[in-house]
């Protein structure tokens, strides 16, 4: 494992960071013990940048990351995010899913579905009481008394010019609950206005194959203005591993395009190799460009975390390689 600077900060974090969406909950969630497990291994083999949200599994996945890392939090970059909450029908869905889990591989063919509609249920809140009371439940959750770097979950693009949620961040940041702030993007576009913010030490959004829009629009502003980057979804949400059917997260972001994507995504079998997986050559990708301060792979199991942290020996890719997968993700 390699570290890197995160930015201007004085934060420095593991090249390859986890995803701590799954371990809380879902349809295909083992128990608390299992994702302990993986939360502690990836600790032990190098990994120091934790990415959490409040809203997900409503804040199990926060709790799980506090108990999983409490007594080791010398050295270790905990991230969350605020500003999306459910709907009481949202909330509710998500209480009773655990009665589904025995049915989980019959839900299979459903993933889309259910992704989109706990999206459906959601609302988005960034006024200053929503925050701080955010923050405040977050600290409580994780067992610590600061949060590394707290993110505005996808505010959109008006929300961002306006900017009226800055005062409270800052206001955070002074009272010692958030050391650093920045912003998890829904697009691209929405990363450029986030840049222009001087107070913002990172952005985060998807960079894969198969969305690869910032690497010549965010990437090289970041890198000018000190301000770091995370990777989210070096795998496509899912799609960029050798089954295509790993699906997590917003299973909805690609809209009309989802069928593209999954046809580019086997066109891109061709990377498989004896002892490296698509994931691997995904993950790798990313991770190997100027600008990335972290790559953020998710893993809701132990084999996971050993395969993401696989993508550290493969090597760069080959001019062939690369200029294949230009061919099919024009």
């Amino acid at each position: 494992m390699q570290y890197r600077k995160f930015g201007q900060t004085d934060l420095t974090v593991s090249e390859l960071g986890l995803g701590c969406q799954s371990l809380g909950g879902g349809l295909y969630y083992r128990d608390d013990q299992e994702s302990i497990r993986v939360l502690q291994q990836a600790a032990d083999l190098g990994v120091t940048f934790f990415d959490v949200s409040d809203h997900h599994s409503l804040g199990r996945s926060e709790a799980l990351v506090g108990r999983a890392l409490r007594g080791r939090r010398n050295g270790i970059v905990i991230t969350t995010k605020a500003g999306f909450h459910y709907t009481p029908m949202g909330t509710l869905a998500l209480r009773v899913r655990g009665a589904f889990r025995p049915l989980s591989q019959v839900l299979r063919t459903f993933k889309r579905s259910l992704h989109r509609y706990r999206a459906s249920t959601g609302r988005y809140d960034f006024s200053s009481a929503y925050v701080t009371s955010a923050v405040e439940r977050s600290l409580v959750r994780l067992h610590t008394d600061h949060i590394d770097l707290f993110q505005l979950y996808k505010p959109n693009a008006e929300q961002l010019r306006r900017g009226e949620f800055y005062e409270v961040l800052e206001k955070l940041k002074s009272q010692g609950k958030i050391r650093h702030y920045g912003i998890a993007c829904a697009k691209w576009d929405d990363a450029l206005i986030a840049l222009q913010h001087a107070g913002n030490a990172s952005v985060q959004l998807a960079i894969n194959f198969l969305e690869q829009e910032a690497i010549r629009t965010v990437l090289p502003r970041a890198q000018e203005q000190g301000i770091a980057v995370i990777a989210r979804h070096p795998r496509a949400i899912g799609l960029l591993t050798d089954s295509h059917d790993d699906i997590m997260g917003d299973a909805s972001a690609y809209e009309d395009l989802y069928g593209e994507r999954v046809r580019q995504a086997h066109e891109l079998e061709f990377l498989i190799r004896p002892g490296r997986s698509l994931a691997q050559a995904a993950i790798a990708f990313v991770r190997q460009l100027p600008g990335i301060s972290v790559t953020l792979p998710r893993a809701s199991t132990m084999a996971e975390v050993e395969e993401n942290l696989g993508s550290l020996s493969v090597s760069q890719l080959t001019t062939a390689e690369l200029d294949r997968i230009k061919s099919v993700t024009a």
